[in-house]
């Protein structure tokens, strides 16, 4: 029987395995290679020590856009609220984007720290990340839900790290395309 969650309909019959997330954390990885590249490429290091806030902003933006699509609308019924109490459904998209905000303002520091491929470094240090979240909600019962409850932790903390250099290096990519536009404008107006 399907159950209504958000505007999404999920069928309660339906698993995710752990087959098929080491699959998605393939693909992830396949589509994850380019995007570093291109990290590299257009990111270099003078324009990365620049970008300061502007990638805690797009951290934030991201991370509260995500949470409030994702776990507080379409997988709030099937998966969140067994994680989390139902007093906070409205309060974890800001709640975490502030987290990887800050967290955006750490792992700049520590990539700036870097001699080389600081936004790599940047990129890497959000992939890891996941570690550390999905391995909490794992200990509070995330693979317990039906929809996940035929994958496994590794499964699921691989997929999470590939998942997540994909989201980090979307943040450097943005982050620096508005410092571009905003000094072109600056630029103009001057």
């Amino acid at each position: 029987m399907p159950v209504a969650s958000g505007a999404l309909m999920i069928d309660e019959g339906h698993r995710l395995t752990s087959e098929l997330l080491w699959r998605c954390a393939a693909a992830a990885a396949l589509v994850d290679i380019p995007l570093l590249l291109l990290v590299r490429r257009l990111v270099p290091a003078a324009t990365f020590r620049q970008l300061k806030w502007h990638l805690a902003a797009t951290a934030f933006f991201t991370y509260a856009a995500l949470w409030g699509v994702f776990a507080s609308t379409y997988f709030w019924d099937s998966v969140y609220r067994a994680v989390f109490p139902p007093w906070s459904r409205w309060l974890l998209p800001p709640g975490f984007g502030l987290a990887y905000g800050l967290l955006a303002l750490l792992f700049w520091r520590m990539s700036i720290a870097a001699g080389r491929w600081q936004p790599m470094w940047f990129v890497l240090l959000g992939g890891l990340v996941s570690l550390v979240g999905h391995g909490i909600g794992i200990a509070r019962g995330l693979l317990r839900v039906p929809l996940l409850s035929e994958a496994s932790a590794a499964s699921a903390l691989v997929f999470g790290v590939f998942e997540f250099i994909f989201y980090w290096s979307g943040i450097v990519l943005v982050a620096a395309g508005v410092k571009w536009v905003s000094t072109g404008l600056r630029r103009g107006l001057a």
